[in-house]
């Protein structure tokens, strides 16, 4: 296989699988990746571990290139080995890494976007030296009773992503106020592009597209603001305030701007269509640097704020952003205690600072480091130095995104989505995990093990001889991890970068483009460095294995050769397999749901789930 790095979540080209796959035992008290890093039966890395040194797993939850990291942490700690993991499992980050901190299974560092309540699984901060040297309001925003579970690395501005190649082609320019925001969208729809789309999936997406295009009557003066922030705290009504901001919602749809389908839209797809010139524009945060540094695409995209009535003023919304939190777990080593503090000390100084924007994309919240802001970053300085930047905390969360979208497209009334908004529940980043169990497992999955029984689950939705899911990829792939006991958060099983077109497929593939594919994963155009979990074959693989050696072995199920000339009925999501190695499409199943439906059906049926034991994998080192 060919060790390409590959966007954001192999950054490093160093994955921790967590596989277990011949039944290790672990104590309970003992911290479940730390076990694994020297079992002789699972994935490590793809890289080698050094474990004569002292390993620290670094886990993302967001959108990370964590390779600079790694190399200046270990040039300043050459007795460390960082380790990143990906852990964005779902939509529901909070919620699953809860799951991961019951289970003993937390990297010891983790960065993520989310605002985590208080808990029992991250280690309060709040005593630390390096917290004095971060900015006030920064740690206000994620302080709870006094103690600090994650360190404001970053904040993050909201704005709009425009594809600048696009603009510069068709002679159009950046709208100068509000109307002429609206005016080129139309210019933009009549050249049978769309012209502005927003994943409205979450949220916070679609919160921020309707109070940044009501800046004008919702934060434009401190009353205004003092009215919005009443009501976010929960101190006061929406009436009066929020009108604005859900207008535009109804006014986008009512245009043909927004659509139905933008409520189940992958954020990755609209990315790639914004490269690709089939977007002109998209709302996003300053993360879009982050992905255009690692993503590469062929056009040059812009950032800009938010256009408001007065020519010239544009504003950009900012909010907490990338946090640093350690597990509690990890601060039990006394070694590792001292090294994880050394480490949260260095990246707390301007050096450390320097480094990590080098990762990160946004605005430090370091004070001493406030002003390094890059130049590339669009209109992100210039809308700071002029004041142009409005702080807004989110009110809802992804539960209310049906509310938004019955209101949206006309089923409910102002008066009604009024009340709504009003009696929405504070966000709380743990709730989902309130609800009813969908089954319950007989002992851990390890992540391999899970993404094995979901190729087992879409085989049999398929009904195709072989099934396959890219393991711990960040697009296409299963990042999840099924602990024994109740199974809760179905919402682990949603997949990156899988749209709501991109079906459970069947496709036609002959046995030497089969052996080739699993040899040469790719994904979204790239070849990545991921194995595939499958259902159907019977495989040894090597993962440190020189390129082109990886798959040691390759069969059937039932130990059957698998003949090159023969076409088989493989089953996949829509991109999970490159179409340079299928021969022909089958069957589309449109209405067999997504992922997260098929593994919440499977585990219902089934009441009680195991791990895969049926030999069908072997790894060698």
């Amino acid at each position: 296989m060919k060790k390409k790095i590959w966007g954001l979540a192999l950054a490093s080209a160093v994955i921790v699988l967590m596989v277990c796959l011949g039944g290790c035992s672990l104590s309970s008290g003992q911290n479940k990746l730390d076990a694994n890093l020297k079992a002789s039966n699972e994935i490590v890395s793809y890289k080698s571990v050094d474990t004569s040194k002292t390993v620290i797993t670094f886990g993302k939850i967001m959108a990370l290139d964590a390779a600079p990291l790694e190399k200046a942490i270990e040039a300043k700690f050459p007795d460390v080995d960082i380790v990143p993991t990906d852990d964005a499992a779902g939509t529901e980050q909070g919620a699953y890494l809860k799951v991961l901190g019951d289970n003993d299974a937390l990297p010891d560092i983790t960065f993520a976007t989310v605002t985590l309540p208080a808990n029992d699984f991250m280690y309060d901060q709040s005593a630390e030296s390096y917290i004095s040297r971060y900015n006030l309001s920064a740690l206000n925003a994620v302080s709870l009773d006094g103690k600090i579970y994650q360190v404001p690395i970053e904040n993050s501005v909201n704005g709009i992503a425009y594809n600048k190649t696009l603009f510069a082609e068709h002679g159009w320019s950046v709208p100068n106020n509000l109307d002429e925001f609206y005016s080129l969208c139309d210019q933009i729809s009549a050249a049978g592009i769309r012209p502005f789309v927003p994943c409205m999936k979450y949220y916070s997406t679609i919160e921020s597209v309707a109070m940044g295009l009501s800046y004008d009557d919702v934060f434009a003066d401190a009353n205004k603001q003092v009215a919005y922030n009443k009501f976010s705290k929960k101190e006061g009504s929406c009436k009066g305030v929020l009108e604005p901001s859900l207008t535009v919602l109804k006014n986008l749809y009512d245009k043909g701007i927004i659509t139905d389908d933008d409520f189940s839209s992958s954020v990755t797809s609209n990315r790639q269509d914004l490269y690709a010139g089939k977007i002109a524009m998209m709302p996003v945060n300053s993360d879009i640097f982050s992905f255009v540094r690692e993503e590469n695409p062929d056009a040059e995209i812009g950032f800009i704020g938010y256009p408001t009535r007065t020519d010239g003023a544009r504003w950009m919304q900012m909010c907490t952003g990338n946090k640093l939190s350690i597990s509690k777990k990890a601060m039990a080593d006394s070694k590792k205690k001292a090294i994880i503090e050394d480490i949260m000390d260095y990246l707390s100084t301007d050096e450390g600072q320097a480094v990590m924007f080098e990762s990160f994309s946004g605005v430090s919240s370091l004070s001493s480091y406030q002003d390094n802001i890059s130049s590339d970053y669009g209109e992100v300085k210039s809308a700071m130095e002029a004041g142009h930047v409005f702080y807004a905390n989110f009110f809802a969360s992804n539960d209310f995104n049906p509310t938004f979208k019955k209101f949206t497209t006309g089923q409910m009334s102002m008066d009604d989505m009024i009340t709504a908004c009003d009696a929405v529940d504070t966000f709380n980043a743990f709730k989902k995990l309130d609800d009813a169990a969908i089954g319950k497992a007989s002992k851990d999955f390890t992540v391999l093990e899970t993404s094995m029984y979901n190729a087992d689950v879409l085989k049999e939705a398929s009904g195709a001889e072989i099934a396959l899911l890219p393991n711990m990829s960040y697009y296409q792939g299963n990042l999840a991890q099924i602990f024994k006991g109740d199974i809760k958060l179905p919402e682990r099983f949603v997949l990156k970068g899988v749209g709501s077109k991109d079906y459970l497929t069947t496709y036609q593939i002959t046995g030497a483009n089969l052996k080739k594919l699993m040899e040469h994963p790719v994904i979204k155009g790239s070849e990545v460095n991921i194995m595939y979990a499958f259902s159907g074959l019977k495989m040894e693989y090597a993962p440190w294995k020189d390129k082109d050696q990886n798959v040691v072995s390759l069969t059937l199920a039932d130990g059957t050769a698998i003949d090159d000339n023969k076409t088989y009925n493989v089953a996949a999501w829509a991109g999970g397999i490159d179409k340079q190695y299928i021969s022909g499409t089958v069957k589309a199943f449109s209405d067999a749901g997504d992922n997260k439906t098929l593994m919440t059906a499977a585990i219902k049926k089934a009441g009680t789930i195991s791990p895969v034991d049926d030999g069908r994998i072997k790894l060698d080192y």
